[in-house]
């Protein structure tokens, strides 16, 4: 399969067994790699299986609680760049608690406030994805190592085909 999907990641991707998924990008496309969110969102969108609906969040998740909620979902999945001290380009699935202390401070919500709301109001599964960052300096474009991740996400994503 894809060397930068192992199984814990390719299983945090897939689609809840029964009900929708929701898949939220996040991220500023004008602090380089913090933009990698955005980047899968934008390839996603054409190639994405119909059980799964696409959010493009951007830097202000927090202004589509309402969107998320309106789809109520079986599980939602936050895809963003996240400085866990991996090797640039590295994809993790993090806790709750993780994310508290590795997502990038560009957001005006700290996506796991957002992920309470959405579970408490829909008892969904949240799942949060992190890519390694090499560089949130101002400016866009990915680096090679994290755009290597976002194409494998893209890739594994759109080959799915669920019912």
């Amino acid at each position: 399969m894809l060397p930068l999907l192992d199984e814990k990641i390719r299983k945090a991707l897939e689609p809840a067994f029964t009900g929708k998924t929701v898949i939220v990008t996040v991220g500023n496309p004008l602090r380089k790699d913090d933009g990698v969110g955005v980047y899968i969102g934008e390839k996603l969108a054409p190639v994405l299986p119909p059980c799964f609906r696409l959010i493009q969040a951007g830097f202000a998740p927090e202004r589509f609680i309402d969107d998320i909620l309106s789809e109520q979902p079986a599980k939602v999945i936050f895809i963003d760049a996240a400085s866990f001290g991996g090797v640039p380009g590295e994809i993790r699935v993090l806790t709750e608690e993780e994310v508290v202390s590795v997502t990038l401070s560009t957001h005006t919500f700290p996506l796991p406030v957002i992920a309470r709301i959405v579970a408490d109001a829909t008892g969904c599964e949240v799942v949060f994805v992190g890519i390694q960052p090499e560089d949130v300096s101002f400016g866009e474009g990915l680096s090679e190592a994290v755009e290597r991740a976002a194409s494998a996400i893209v890739a594994y994503l759109g080959g799915l085909r669920y019912a």
